[in-house]
């Protein structure tokens, strides 16, 4: 083999390698900051998985990005680890525009407000977008004096049962299937009995 031929075809080869490395190292460092910031407790371990994605995905919805669950340039950006070959944008990074975990739906609160529901195995996005319709039309009904903000906590439970008792639904104080018809959130689909 010739000496050009042969740094060529190693080259070649390290290219060809070092492009999952750095998207290992990329996924690896997402994870870091997202577990840093309260959206990611799974293993650091630089694999994309549906733990990861889903996330990105929180992140993404927090900082009023686009929720794709994978990491975009504006994702990387929000998260200050966009790759050095990319252009960055300082004006637009804004670290304070991060909401504290605390600030964020617990998954397992979502879980458990949707339990008997349809909507149980939704993303987190839907839920919460499920919810801010909940609160508005519990509010418009007189049940709930709360923030529209689409996190499940004691006022929204409070102002289900109360809605749930006077409907002579099953008091749960969950948005099941029945609750979300009677409170008209549900799609077409659900209410038609599909």
């Amino acid at each position: 083999m010739k000496p050009s031929l042969f740094f060529s075809t190693i080259i070649a080869l390290l290219f060809s390698c070092s492009h999952p490395l750095l998207a290992a190292n990329t996924i690896l460092t997402s994870q870091q900051v997202l577990s840093r910031l309260g959206y990611y407790k799974g293993p650091m371990d630089g694999s994309a998985g549906s733990g990861t994605s889903a996330a990105i995905r929180r992140f993404q919805v927090a900082n009023h990005l686009r929720p794709t669950g994978t990491l975009t340039p504006e994702t990387e950006e929000a998260l200050g680890i966009a790759a050095p070959t990319q252009k960055r944008k300082i004006s637009s990074f804004k670290p304070q525009s991060y909401l504290s975990p605390s600030a964020q739906p617990d998954p397992k609160a979502l879980a458990d407000l949707f339990v008997g529901g349809p909507l149980l195995a939704a993303s987190p996005e839907i839920q919460v977008a499920t919810i801010q319709r909940a609160q508005e039309n519990l509010k418009i009904l007189g049940y709930y004096s709360g923030p529209i903000n689409g996190t499940p906590d004691a006022n929204l439970k409070a102002a289900l049962l109360a809605y749930q008792r006077d409907s002579k639904f099953k008091r749960s104080g969950r948005l099941d299937k029945i609750t979300l018809m009677g409170l008209d959130i549900l799609p077409g689909v659900y209410q038609s009995g599909n």
